[in-house]
């Protein structure tokens, strides 16, 4: 029979539990370094004004990495190769990335957005054919709830890439007039805007001059922009104060 005597088995007992108390370390201190750097980042972001969603994916992704981090150094703890801990993860990170290159090519692109910051939540933006405001950024996708109310999700590769405008960079927006009137001229028209908006506390001067669309023997159809506050009870209200300026004309509103 074999013996073991109590300094062999003690010896034993300190190579095996040496390892396996360095990777026990190795895992506490890195997923509570994780949860740190997680609310640290979420504070952070919510300093810059981003987003719900985006704050969550930056968070994830920090608190992911240290994580994967610790779990390797842990396995390295106990014996596990370097090398070949490097070579599989490599090798699965690429497999992922071949079958997952949409996503993470709209992932990435959200993280641009997020640092470059084009847009805040709550901006008015126009892409494509979309017009709206900025819900938040999610993992693949831009939200923006249009003027119907409805909520359009849009690729971030495709925020990223095309021509976008931010309507509400500059805190006004812009209120279009389209005016068809058989009764008034251009210069009529004009007056009367010009006359009863230019001491509204919401409309931003100059008020540009009107412009003649469209002429015919019975209707002159007359185009008028104005710079208001970005709100949407300054909209209503200079709409409806040309409404009740015009009354007696067809009044079109679009706003940008």
């Amino acid at each position: 029979m074999i013996e073991f005597r109590y300094d062999t088995f003690t010896d034993f007992l300190i190579a095996i539990g040496e390892p396996l108390l360095s990777a026990a370390i190795y895992l506490v201190v890195g997923f509570l370094i994780a949860r740190l750097a997680r609310n640290w980042v979420e504070r952070a972001m919510a300093r810059r004004s981003v987003g719900w969603s985006g704050t969550q994916i930056l968070a994830r992704l920090v608190a992911v990495a240290i994580k994967i981090t610790s779990i390797m150094l842990a396995l390295i703890a106990v014996g596990a190769s370097p090398t070949g801990l490097l070579a599989v993860f490599g090798a699965f990170t690429v497999a992922i990335g071949l079958s997952l290159q949409d996503v993470f090519k709209n992932f990435f692109a959200g993280i641009y957005l997020l640092i470059e910051r084009p847009f805040r939540v709550g901006d008015r933006i126009a892409i494509r054919d979309v017009i709206g405001e900025v819900q938040g950024i999610d993992i693949r996708t831009t939200l923006v709830k249009n003027v119907d109310s409805e909520l359009v999700l849009i690729p971030n590769a495709v925020v990223f890439t095309e021509v976008l405008r931010n309507d509400t960079h500059f805190g006004v927006r812009r209120l279009d007039f389209t005016i068809k009137s058989s009764s008034k001229s251009a210069t009529d028209i004009d007056r009367l805007i010009r006359q009863h908006l230019i001491d509204l506390p919401q409309v931003h001067p100059p008020i540009p001059v009107a412009r003649i669309r469209a002429s015919s023997p019975s209707e002159l159809t007359v185009l008028s922009s104005i710079i208001i506050d970005n709100s949407d009870e300054a909209e209503m209200a200079i709409a409806q104060h040309v409404v009740g300026v015009l009354l007696e004309e067809t009044v079109e509103v679009t706003s940008s």
